[in-house]
C-alpha cells in the first residue's frame, strides 16, 4: 500500500465512528500489519501536529455551545410565562422593559461574586427587573437556604433575606439561616412553618423543572429578555448565559434587549 493511500486511510480512521471504521476495514480487508501501520502514521502525525487536536477540541466546543444555545432558546420560548412571571422573588422595576432571570445557589461562589454586579445593575437602571430563581444544587444547606428565602418572601422580605444569605462568607447551616431570619425581623413561627409549606415546595419544584428544560449544568445561569410593561416580548430572542459574566457584558445584552 502506498504512503498516500495509508495517509488517506489514516485520516478516515480519525473521522469515522468505531462502527464505520470496522466496516471500512472489512471492506478493504486490511491486514493486521497494515492497520498498525496506519495507526502509527496517525499517531505520529498528531504528535507532530498537536494543534490539530486543539482545533478539533475548539470546533467540538463551539458545536456544543451552539447546540446548548439552540436548546435554551427553544425552552425559553416555550416556558416564557414561568420564567418571566414571578410575584415572590422580584427585584428592581416590576414593569421593567428588560428582565434578567438568574438561576442561583446561595453556596455557589460565582453566584456570590455576581450578586453585587446584579445589585449595581438594578441601582443604575430604572427599567430593569430581576427575577431570582432559587436553584439549590449544593446539598441540604442550599435547600434550607432557598426554603428560608422563599419563606421570607411570604412575609414580604425576600430581598432582605436574599442579601443576608448571599452575603455570608461561611458555609450555611440552620443556625446561620435562623439568625439571618431574626436579623431582618421575621415572624419566626410563621417563618419555620412556611419553610416546609406547599407554596415553597412547589416553587422549588417548578424551578428545578425549568432548569431541566434549559439543560442547566450549574449556577449561575442568566436569561436577559425584552419585557415591555413586564411582559415577555413574543418573537424576540433572549440572551442565555450559562455561567458568570462581566458587568460590561450584561449591560450590553440589556441594551440589546431594549433596542
Amino acid at each position: 500500500m502506498k504512503l498516500s493511500s495509508l495517509l488517506t486511510a489514516g485520516a478516515l480512521i480519525v473521522a469515522m465512528t468505531p462502527a464505520a471504521t470496522m466496516a471500512a476495514q472489512a471492506t478493504t480487508q486490511m491486514t493486521s500489519a497494515q492497520t498498525k501501520e496506519i495507526e502509527k502514521i496517525v499517531h505520529d502525525y498528531l504528535v507532530n501536529h498537536p494543534e490539530v487536536l486543539i482545533e478539533a477540541s475548539q470546533a467540538l466546543q463551539q458545536k456544543q455551545q451552539q447546540s446548548m444555545q439552540e436548546q435554551a432558546q427553544s425552552a425559553i420560548q416555550q416556558n416564557a410565562a414561568q420564567l418571566f412571571t414571578d410575584s415572590m422573588t422580584v427585584a428592581g422595576n416590576p414593569k421593567g422593559s428588560v428582565t434578567l432571570v438568574e438561576f442561583f445557589d446561595y453556596q455557589c461562589i460565582h453566584c456570590k461574586k455576581m450578586s453585587p454586579v446584579i445589585a449595581e445593575l438594578v441601582k443604575n437602571d430604572a427599567n430593569l427587573r430581576v427575577v431570582y430563581k432559587e436553584f439549590p444544587i449544593f446539598g441540604k444547606s442550599s435547600e434550607l437556604a432557598s426554603r428560608a428565602a422563599l419563606a421570607a418572601a411570604m412575609q414580604g422580605k425576600y430581598m432582605q433575606m436574599h442579601e443576608a444569605l448571599i452575603g455570608q462568607d461561611k458555609r450555611l447551616n440552620e443556625e446561620i439561616i435562623n439568625q439571618a431570619a431574626q436579623s431582618i425581623g421575621l415572624d419566626m413561627d410563621k417563618f419555620k412553618t412556611d419553610m416546609n409549606s406547599k407554596t415553597v415546595t412547589d416553587a422549588l419544584d417548578a424551578n428545578r423543572q425549568l432548569a431541566e428544560k434549559l439543560h442547566l449544568m450549574g449556577t449561575p445561569a442568566f436569561i436577559i429578555a425584552a419585557t415591555p410593561a413586564g411582559q415577555f416580548k413574543q418573537g424576540s430572542k433572549p440572551a442565555f448565559i450559562p455561567g458568570a459574566a462581566s458587568q460590561e457584558t450584561i449591560v450590553e445584552l440589556i441594551k440589546k434587549a431594549k433596542s
